[in-house]
């Protein structure tokens, strides 16, 4: 799939343009090439541009932002910089944990935390919405935006703007207009963040920053106006890397494994790819028990739009197969579902729950911490950062596939990768007898590389190598 998002991409000259058009496309890999945008395009994305432009202006209007004046002294007395979408989720709950336990370790060393993506609250409002645990000094909280930098970014803004009719008329798979108006709202919010930094920082001595996530034209823009300044920016990559949506431009991207590396430094982006060092464990020895982690079920999955929950449905029912061969209690098999699990179609949500009850599976408590799962004889798990997770615990997950997949992930060289009923029953197979569970840790080890978990000076070391 990543070639065949590289060529629909292949025609962009701006990096921001192509990295925007390019997860796109990644997005919907099987649209690639069923459309043209035909000769409206010109049209619509000037349309697309002009509204992108209002929105900006009307945002920070109504909820303001933080005055490079008042920026400047925070950033210049702060050791190293962060940046983190103003949200509690995953692509900032990696980095505001670690920032958290640096903190608590060493209350003086917290940096200034930019406070990313569009405004939806004030600049207090959005730091309660980062801060959820109120752990961070607020103070240091700041939106690099404002009304002046605004104005001053945009001729960046038009440049990049008019760029855009050449990047989407190329490009080959359907462009609705909100994903129009959404990126050219990045492309300005962008060039005003830029503008912000060329004030705020501009002769301070450079130092590093950390990215919880980046590589839309609105954080990129920012990378970018840092290292013109001679900062060195790092992005702490929070998930399993699928190729376009994960590449960007920063210095260093520091990833969940080194398979995952491997694949990010395929693509024109990133300066440097590597993970964390860490040290291989031992193999778990198993309680009995097992564990069935889902995850096609959650709004962000092509297959769930697609398949709805059927596929983890079906999964369920491989195991309930394999549990009656090897005389498995199904009760001793417990569900993890995805976190989304609550926010899916109540439908969707109520069939998956259905086919667990009706297998005689246990849900999860919801006190036994994730990492129990290092204990079980026996974890299944469908596609996703479990994985790595597991190897981290001395466990030798089994990935079950139930779509089509990407053949450059790190799972493609999983040798407890499954594709069917009778290979997932081998793999079980596999992993309950000791040697042979042992043996295919050890390769799967090799394979995916996993890296330590993210910590702040070990970012830090990572944005010096």
């Amino acid at each position: 799939m990543t070639s065949r998002v590289s060529a629909a991409a292949a025609h962009i000259s701006d990096p921001m343009w192509q990295f925007e058009l390019a997860a796109l496309a990644a997005a919907n890999p099987r649209q690639i090439g069923t459309v043209r945008p035909g000769t409206a395009n010109w049209l619509l994305q000037w349309a697309a541009n002009a509204l992108a432009a209002l929105s900006v202006f009307a945002l920070l209007l109504r909820y303001g932002g933080t005055a490079p004046a008042k920026a400047r002294p925070v950033i210049a007395g702060s050791p190293y910089l962060a940046a983190l979408h103003a949200e509690d989720t995953t692509r900032t709950r990696h980095l505001r944990g670690a920032l958290e336990k640096y903190r608590a370790a060493s209350p003086s060393a917290q940096p200034a935390i930019l406070l990313l993506g569009r405004p939806a609250g004030t600049v207090a409002s959005a730091a309660e919405q980062l801060d959820v645990q109120e752990l961070l000094d607020r103070s240091k909280l700041l939106r690099p935006l404002s009304l002046g930098s605004l104005f001053k970014g945009l001729p960046q803004a038009f440049v990049k703007l008019a760029r855009g009719p050449q990047a989407t008329g190329g490009f080959p798979a359907p462009l609705p207009f909100r994903e129009r108006l959404a990126i050219a709202y990045r492309m300005v919010q962008g060039a005003a963040h830029a503008a912000w930094w060329n004030s705020a920082a501009s002769g301070l001595a450079p130092a590093k920053a950390l990215f919880g996530h980046t590589g839309t034209a609105d954080t990129s823009q920012l990378e970018a106006a840092m290292q013109d300044h001679g900062w060195r920016t790092v992005h702490a990559v929070h998930g399993t890397n699928i190729g376009w949506p994960f590449a960007g431009l920063s210095d260093v991207a520091v990833f969940q494994t080194g398979a995952d590396a491997r694949l990010g430094a395929s693509l024109p982006a990133y300066g440097n790819c590597t993970h964390l060092p860490l040290t291989k464990p031992e193999v778990s020895r198993g309680n009995g028990d097992w564990a069935l982690l889902t995850s096609y079920t959650h709004l962000l999955h092509p297959d769930f739009a697609e398949h709805g929950s059927a596929l983890d449905r079906r999964l369920i029912g491989w195991v309930r197969a394999a549990a009656e061969q090897m005389g498995q209690d199904p009760a001793r098999i417990f569900w993890r579902p995805h976190p989304q699990i609550d926010l899916v179609d109540p439908a969707e949500k109520r069939a998956l729950e259905n086919a667990v009850a009706d297998a005689g599976f246990s849900r999860w408590p919801a006190a036994r911490p994730y990492e129990w799962l290092g204990s079980v004889s026996a974890a299944i798990t469908t596609p996703s950062t479990v994985l790595t997770d597991a190897l981290r615990l001395g466990q030798p997950a089994i990935v079950a596939s139930l779509s089509e997949m990407q053949r450059d992930l790190l799972y493609g060289a999983h040798p407890l990768l499954v594709q069917d009923e009778a290979s997932l029953s081998n793999a079980l197979r596999t992993v309950l007898e000791p040697q042979s569970r042992a043996s295919a840790f050890m390769q799967a080890w090799d394979a995916v590389q996993p890296g330590d978990k993210a910590s702040i000076p070990s970012l830090l070391d990572a944005a010096s190598a």
